[in-house]
């Protein structure tokens, strides 16, 4: 299964992202919190195009999971390129 390869719905995508048994991290505020993102300030405060792995996942985990509680959430953050940038750290540290 392959994420983001353009062709895949948003719906889709999380649909994927949930299926991905052990990737969602549970504990991703905690995540977040030890990696310094202010959350209160949003997803800018995250430079994800230096994170690992652990960070990359948190990062995924918070687009999927605001979106169930702020419809328009993930979509936001896709329009914006963050998702992207994910998926694209996810496929560097893959390649290492």
């Amino acid at each position: 299964m392959e994420l983001g390869g353009g062709t895949l719905g948003m719906d889709d995508f999380i649909e994927d992202f949930y299926a991905l048994d052990g990737f969602a991290d549970t504990d991703y505020f905690e995540t977040l919190k030890r990696y310094g993102v202010d959350t209160e300030n949003g997803i800018d405060s995250c430079d994800i195009e230096h994170a690992g792995l652990d960070l990359a996942r948190a990062c995924i985990t918070w687009c999927v999971r605001g979106d169930r509680f702020c419809d328009g959430c993930m979509r936001a953050y896709v329009e914006c390129g963050f998702v992207d940038r994910c998926l694209l750290r996810l496929k560097e540290l893959d390649e290492g």
